[in-house]
């Protein structure tokens, strides 16, 4: 949120953030203005939290809740997970609510209550609501959606509790993308009034220089399974007798796949420069595209909301090559400023599209470049896209 902040803050005499998702001791690291009051609500590790929730989610599910919804009676684990969203989002909102109660909130005229998600977070939101709107008889709630809390099946067991609930609760639901719009109202057709999608966006930092040295590919984002980097990895390795000249791969993230990808590149990527650089802060990635000759961000996921990773690449004039799925196709215009691949890509189609890219003309990727920064500038600049949207959800 730390680009939007600035904004909300120029609509909003007071801004109150509470990271329900946390470790224990964990500062605030980003800049905030001066009218924000942060607080990380965690008193214990994470994952203790999450397991007592677990735990007591377990014991509730023994007896049918009274407001047990029908799909969550369709299987145990459908029930086990209505049960732990339920008593997580419980756990969360008593740590909000004693935060809350040094504030008096019958002092101002009016009133957002805000979740950037819509998952526990708005749960948690829409019990904060109920506390305070008897202070306030204007007052609202409304929330963002980006991937794995709108798409069903982004989540383990295809499922997110609570659905209906929450749509019912909230004033206005905000998904980052038509796609998600258009998924959540498929199902819920009867919310068309409260659900509409509203970009995110990211701040102007400059321009990034085309590399007529080598081509030089970037990917940013966790090493997690679901975003597929060992793909990349063994897709770049197709290309070691291509003849296509020098070739070099930057990965800005860290996780859990690190080992198997550090496994490939040892073994397969020993033709090209590699740099896996780790975890590293967003000002660090931001003076990575100003200082660093980027050719072409590549994003392999199984699953996306609208990333904000392909917004920052745009805006510096990187054209994009990425899946197919959720909303990408909403910033990644096939031929235009990037490339798109179908979701079940093989490794041979990954290299063949990023030897597409690298044999096409100095003339050809000049204009993909300025097609990304123009492309971004109409969409997704953040002065524009969050200016409007604290204008609407203050007035």
């Amino acid at each position: 949120m730390e680009p939007e902040a600035p904004f909300l803050s120029k609509q909003f005499d007071k801004v109150i953030t509470l990271s329900i998702s946390l470790n224990k001791n964990e500062t605030l690291t980003r800049k905030v203005p001066d009218n924000f009051d942060c607080y990380n609500i965690t008193t214990i590790p994470k994952k203790v939290g999450r397991a007592i929730s677990l735990f007591k989610g377990a014991l509730n599910s023994v007896l049918p809740s009274k407001d047990l919804e029908d799909e969550a009676k369709q299987s145990i684990k459908h029930r086990l997970f209505y049960e732990y969203f339920s008593a997580r989002g419980e756990r969360e909102y008593a740590l909000c609510k004693d935060i809350l109660k040094k504030y008096d909130f019958s002092q101002y005229d009016s009133i957002t209550v805000y979740s950037y998600w819509f998952f526990v977070a708005a749960l948690v939101a829409s019990k904060i609501y109920d506390e305070i709107a008897p202070q306030c008889k204007n007052i609202k709630f409304v929330s963002r959606a980006h991937g794995h809390d709108v798409y069903r099946h982004a989540n383990f067991i295809n499922y997110i509790p609570k659905r209906r609930y929450l749509l019912e609760k909230v004033d206005m639901l905000y998904p980052c993308s038509i796609n998600g719009e258009e998924y959540i109202l498929e199902s819920y057709p009867e919310f068309r009034d409260k659900v509409k999608h509203r970009y995110l966006g990211t701040l102007d930092d400059g321009l990034s220089e085309m590399n007529e040295d080598c081509f030089h590919i970037v990917s940013c984002s966790r090493m997690i399974p679901l975003k597929r980097i060992d793909r990349i990895a063994s897709a770049l390795a197709l290309l070691k007798d291509e003849n296509i000249g020098e070739i070099r791969w930057t990965h800005l993230g860290d996780g859990e796949t690190m080992q198997t990808v550090k496994e490939i590149c040892d073994s397969k990527l020993g033709f090209m420069q590699v740099n896996l650089a780790g975890r590293i802060s967003n000002e660090e990635v931001k003076a990575f595209y100003r200082s660093q000759k980027t050719d072409l961000l590549v994003n392999t996921s199984t699953t996306e909301g609208l990333p904000v990773s392909m917004m920052e690449a745009m805006s510096y004039s990187i054209p994009v090559l990425a899946t197919d799925v959720g909303g990408v196709g909403e910033i990644v215009k096939d031929g235009f400023n990037g490339m798109l691949i179908s979701e079940n890509f093989t490794d041979e189609e990954l290299a063949e599209k990023i030897k597409e890219i690298i044999l096409s003309s100095k003339e050809e990727r000049a204009a993909m470049r300025k097609n990304a920064r123009t492309f971004w500038e109409d969409n997704f600049d953040a002065e524009k896209n969050f200016t409007s949207f604290a204008k609407e959800i203050c007035g």
